[in-house]
Parts: structure tokens; sequence; C-alpha cells
């Protein structure tokens, strides 16, 4: 049986202090720029190309929930994607001054990430020093994973936000428990239930795990009511979304193939992965700081790894938390070897991660080609072309239409069998005439979809797709990333015979 007391045991105690030119503190000329240029390369980063990609299913999925009215979004987020519901609040009533285009969009992401960062740097000097700092802080900002959901409408940045403030805070709580550290530790996990409540959940059992190491009581007499305080949004949440799974359907159990792609699906780069995380269990040492960041970093991956093996929920973008930790540790453990040294880790990330930087930044950068429908369907427009759409897809069934509306100038082909918009009844899909019965005749039709099947009317009601093919074949076929455009023809009616 394990005592635990007030004061810390072996495991907890600090490493030796480092040689001085390491953890000394910089000269006043110097000490601003080993806070500045890690968040000086994050928004640089951030910044860079952000509209080029276009807005992809998830991100046209916020851009299509600001554009409700308060009574549709608060019906819509009954349904679907209550998890989501406090960052879309956020963002309409941010969206109602700074509007709906691309940067707007995902301005706050960046801003997000640059904040993230900021923290990364705090985190690495828990650890090592100013210097252990300076490179943990430009580590996560050269992560291709880092910009590219830096550069996302969607509430990831924030999320990691708000894990890297937690742990920070979790670390000061630690080292003196107070009321004033606990309710500051408590705010931080509230912004994180509010931006993902799953990645949350996650966090407080690696905080859990971070506690038990301490191994003090007092500890844990002002973590628990901070954790349980803190943690009630994201227990609520969870617990609403458990009764919405459907938005869920497309996730599949790991299986070994997959679990081999956990790494590169993290940190979108095989290799980075490999150096990070090499270095990150490097980092781990027997301290009060190092044991928090390890449980921060490793625990959440681990966690959802191990329930994804027998539930369908593992997806790499739950864990992202996880990221402002491991390249703390991996910084410290760097810098081991000095200055020089580490530098030349960072040098070898930014190098090796650059071909995933520049693919990130590409049209299709975010998964899909959205906006090749405009030059498509633009150029070959005639008056009397319609649109339409299936009715059903695995995961992103709303995507199809928000790339029609968002991407495609007028005139266009229009929708000519929907009645009601997307979302506006509290669901994501249009709500359609029953069995095409308003498709009229029409000489030509342009299907839109966002899979790569040879078949354009698959996943359409029977009668609608019984309706196309009776009287509509194929004549033109465009592909592109998560996006297809098929151009139909009216058949020749048969010739009666008297």
């Amino acid at each position: 049986m394990i005592a635990w007391s007030e004061a810390p045991t072996a495991i907890v105690t600090r490493e030796p202090e480092a040689p001085a030119t390491t953890r000394e503190t910089p000269s006043g000329r110097l000490a601003w720029l080993f806070w500045a240029l890690p968040a000086v390369v994050a928004a640089a980063l951030g910044a860079w190309r952000l509209t080029v990609p276009a807005l992809w299913a998830d991100e046209l999925a916020t851009w299509g929930a600001v554009r409700l009215s308060w009574g549709q979004l608060r019906e819509l987020t009954g349904n679907v994607d209550i998890v989501l519901a406090p960052y879309y609040a956020a963002m309409k009533a941010y969206a109602s001054i700074a509007g709906t285009s691309t940067v707007a969009l995902r301005l706050p992401a960046v801003l997000a990430m640059i904040g993230t960062t900021v923290l990364t740097t705090a985190l690495g000097r828990r650890l090592g020093g100013p210097f252990a700092g300076l490179f943990a802080g430009l580590i996560f900002a050269l992560l291709p994973v880092t910009s590219r959901y830096g550069q996302e409408a969607r509430s990831y940045s924030f999320a990691m936000f708000a894990a890297a403030l937690a742990v920070l805070l979790l670390i000061r709580l630690l080292e003196r428990p107070t009321v004033l550290r606990a309710a500051a530790y408590a705010g931080a996990l509230v912004l994180a239930g509010l931006s993902h409540p799953l990645s949350t959940m996650l966090m407080l059992v690696a905080h859990l795990i971070a506690v038990a190491c301490r191994r003090s009581w007092r500890a844990v007499a002002y973590w628990v009511p901070a954790a349980v305080l803190g943690g009630l949004p994201a227990l609520v949440l969870t617990a609403l979304g458990t009764r919405q799974r459907g938005q869920l359907s497309w996730i599949k159990v790991l299986t070994v193939d997959l679990a081999q792609l956990i790494p590169e699906r993290i940190f979108m780069s095989g290799a980075v992965a490999g150096i990070v995380l090499g270095l990150a269990v490097l980092g781990v040492r027997a301290s009060t700081d190092a044991a928090s960041l390890a449980a921060a970093g490793f625990a959440p991956i681990l966690l959802l790894f191990a329930a994804g093996l027998v539930e369908p929920i593992w997806n790499a973008r739950y864990v992202l938390i996880a990221l402002p930790a491991l390249a703390a540790l991996a910084a410290a453990a760097a810098m081991r070897f000095g200055p020089r040294s580490t530098t030349v880790v960072v040098l070898l990330l930014a190098l090796v991660g650059w071909p995933y930087q520049l693919s990130a930044r590409g049209p299709a950068g975010h998964s899909e080609d959205s906006k090749m429908i405009a030059a498509v369907i633009t150029p070959l427009y005639r008056p009397g072309d319609v649109a339409i759409f299936a009715d059903t897809h695995p995961s992103i069934p709303w995507a199809a239409r928000d790339i029609y509306e968002r991407y495609l100038p007028s005139p266009r082909p229009p929708d000519v069998l929907r009645t009601e918009p997307q979302r506006t009844d509290g669901h994501f899909l249009a709500t359609e005439c029953p069995a095409a019965a308003c498709l009229g005749t029409p000489a030509r039709i342009w299907v839109i979809r966002v899979d790569y099947t040879t078949d354009p009317f698959a996943d359409m009601a029977p009668a609608k797709r019984k309706l196309l093919t009776d009287h509509y074949k194929q004549v033109r076929r465009w592909q592109y990333t998560l996006l297809t455009i098929t151009l139909l023809e009216r058949r020749p009616e048969p010739r009666t015979t008297r």
C-alpha cells in the first residue's frame, strides 16, 4: 500500500539544475525575443496562404451554422452537433461583426494557435529554462499539423490552447495549491470543455494521473473540486452528444493497419512524428513538471487508442491537445545536448515538415477541392440547366450543397429540388420535394457530389434515382479531391408509331 504524504517523494523531485548557459535568464534585449520568436513563426505560418485551401466539409458546417438565426441554431444543435454548440454560438456572434469570408472564419483559429505557441513556450521554460522554452515554442509552431489546424474554421485550436493553459495551471497548482490557482485551473477546464468535450475528458484523466504521481493529499484536496467544477461543461456536453452518435457513424473501430498510421495522422508526417515522439519519451523525468507534461502528452493518445480498439471513436483530431506537452518534453530532451544541437533538431523538423506545409496550403489542402466547382460549371452553364444532389453520404452529406452555395456564383443552375434550405429545420440536409416531382424536364442536369463514385445516381432515393436513370444519360464527369461533378443530358423521347 502506498503511503501518501504532504512532502513529495523521489518521483517528483526536480532534476539537478541544468548548466547555467542554458537555464540562466537572457539579457533584457534578448528576453523578449525568447517569447516573441515562436509566436512570430506561428503567426507567419498561420497567415501564409490562409485563403488558398478551400473550406472543407467541417469548415462549411461552421459557415452554414453561423448564418442561421439564433432560433435555427438552437434547433439544429438540439438534433446534431450539440458538442459544438458553444463554438458555433461564439463564431456566430463573431461573424456578425467580422463576416463569413475565409479570412474571417479562419482568423480566430490562427490567433488561438499563436496563443497556444506562447503557452508551449511557457511549458518549455518550466522544464528547462528560457532556451528550452524557446525551442519548445519553435518545435510546436513548426509542426505541419499546428499550422494546418491553425487555419481551420473549427474548434480544435481553441481546445489545444485550453489544454496547454490547463496543464500549465495544473503544474502551478501542484507546486503550491491555493484557492486562486485552483479557480484558474477550473476556468481553463471550462474553456477546454466548451471547445471540445471529448478531448477535455481525456485531458482530465491525464491530469488525474499527474496528480496521483504528486502523492500529496493537499494537492488532491484542491484539484478534485476544481476538476469536478471545471469539467462539468465537458461532462454535460459529452453526455448530450452520446444521443447524437450519428455524426460519428463514419468512424471505424481501429484495426492493425489503421493503428500503424496513428503517428502520421496526428503529426501529418511520419518522420516528424518519429522525431518529436522519440525526443518526448527521452524528456520524461522524475520531476513534478515532467510527470505532468508526460501525462498530458501521452495519456490522451493512449486512452483514445485503447478505446478505439473496441469502440468506433478514434480520430487523430481528438488528441491534438497532447501536442503542446509533447513539444515541451521534446525540447527539454534536446536541450540536454545543448542549444546548438537543439537548433539542428528544430531545423531538421522544419526541413522534414516542409513538403507537408506546402501540401496543406494547396487548393485541396484541407481535403476538399471545393473551388473547382466554379471552374467546371460556370463556363459550360446554359440557361435551363439545373443542379441536383445525392440524398445521403457516409459522413458529410451536407458538403455538396454547401460547396454549391459558397463557391458557385450566379448565374448558376438552380437547386431545383430543394424546398427548404439546409439546417433551417433542425437537420443538416435540405428538404426536397417528394420523389423529385418538381424536377420538370430540363435538358441538362448537373449532379454535384463529394465522393469518387462513377455512378452519379448512387445514394439517391429510389423514386428519384429511377426518374433520372430512365430519362437522363451521363455525358461527362469531372473528379477532384472530394468533389465529383457529372453532367447529364435528357435522353431523346422514343418516337411513337401510329
